[in-house]
């Protein structure tokens, strides 16, 4: 009798640290979904700060499946790469065994790149949440509500645009023959969304700051609440930059950040520390302290002299009423023609 072929199963330093990259993850996802029931209480229609929490929640389950995907092949032994390699040095044999290691090569490209957009996108939801509490922290006669409309349709576009990039540019890792002209569009592809990205927060950021300077904050608690989320923003745009900065080092040195035989040894612990400083860090922030502060905005009355969408309203109704009446006059002439005794 042949003998059976033997299954083995390998479990190096690249598994133990995507598990722990994956329990933070768990935790970060456990964390989103406490944060949106407690909103959902608060208020039950679906508004931009808690679609900012479901987008969260999205960002950490589709990293924990991707990683918990790339734990089990390489359990299985599946050499499968983080990215697509600048050569077909690989891919010499012709045979099904190679063709099936070039398919998981390119899929688990798309896998380990899809989060980066959803979290670009999150981002950008970011901005757009912070931009509706720097609006409703101060006194101004803009309507909230129109630039609320306004940016929501800026979000809707970006979102189409991005994902419509991502689209074309995964398209072409299966359909395209040439690896390595891929492979330099899809980096520059990915750094260029993120530096884009945080350009076009920055640019938004100094608009409204010029545009708004000369308002005055509704109160001190606004005020503070406001400067957390505006540190979170910063943490957020600092760790995109770090990101696209890694993206584009790791296409330069030709970094292979899932471990093989011609992967340095220390690559699981880059892959980790961009994980937990880029994006867990992050996400943990904005769900701690950032959450605080939208409960403070939502305290904001809808009437009255702190009304956000016309806050000069209260005034006009105070001037509309005269401010003398008119029994007033009558019974002041009538002082004036009483004689003096």
């Amino acid at each position: 009798d042949s003998p059976s072929p033997t299954v083995t199963f390998k479990v190096d330093m690249l598994t133990v640290a995507l598990l722990m990259a994956s329990i933070l993850y768990t935790f970060c996802l456990i964390l989103a979904q406490r944060k949106f029931s407690v909103l959902k209480l608060r208020h039950r229609e679906m508004g931009t700060k808690k679609l900012l929490v479901l987008s969260v929640g999205l960002v950490c389950a589709v990293r924990i499946m991707t990683i918990l995907g790339v734990v089990a092949m390489n359990i299985a032994n599946v050499r499968a790469h983080y990215s697509l390699q600048p050569t077909d040095l690989y891919y010499v044999s012709t045979t099904t065994e190679a063709k099936d290691q070039k398919f998981y090569d390119k899929a688990m490209t798309v896998l380990f790149d899809l989060p980066n957009c959803i979290v670009v996108s999150t981002y950008a939801l970011l901005t757009l949440v912070w931009a509706e509490c720097f609006l409703e922290s101060r006194f101004h006669t803009e309507s909230t509500l129109a630039w609320k409309r306004s940016g929501l349709k800026c979000y809707m576009v970006f979102n189409a645009l991005l994902y419509a990039t991502q689209l074309v540019l995964y398209t072409c890792i299966f359909f395209v023959p040439s690896v390595k002209s891929v492979r330099t569009i899809i980096y520059a592809a990915i750094t260029g969304i993120n530096f884009t990205a945080v350009l076009i927060v920055l640019i938004f950021y100094l608009y409204l700051s010029v545009n708004f300077s000369g308002f005055p904050f509704r109160s001190q608690q606004l005020r503070e609440s406001y400067s957390k989320l505006s540190r979170v923003m910063g943490l957020w745009s600092l760790t995109r930059i770090v990101w696209g900065i890694a993206t584009l080092l790791v296409f330069i040195y030709n970094i292979e950040l899932l471990q093989d035989s011609h992967t340095p040894v220390w690559s699981f612990l880059v892959l980790l520390l961009l994980f937990f400083g880029c994006e867990i860090i992050p996400i943990i922030a904005m769900l701690d302290r950032s959450y605080i502060s939208f409960i403070g905005f939502d305290s904001v009355p809808s009437e009255g002299p702190l009304n956000y969408l016309s806050p000069i309203r209260p005034m006009q109704s105070t001037l509309s009423q005269p401010l003398i009446s008119s029994e007033s006059l009558a019974q002041g002439d009538t002082e004036q023609n009483t004689p003096a005794h």
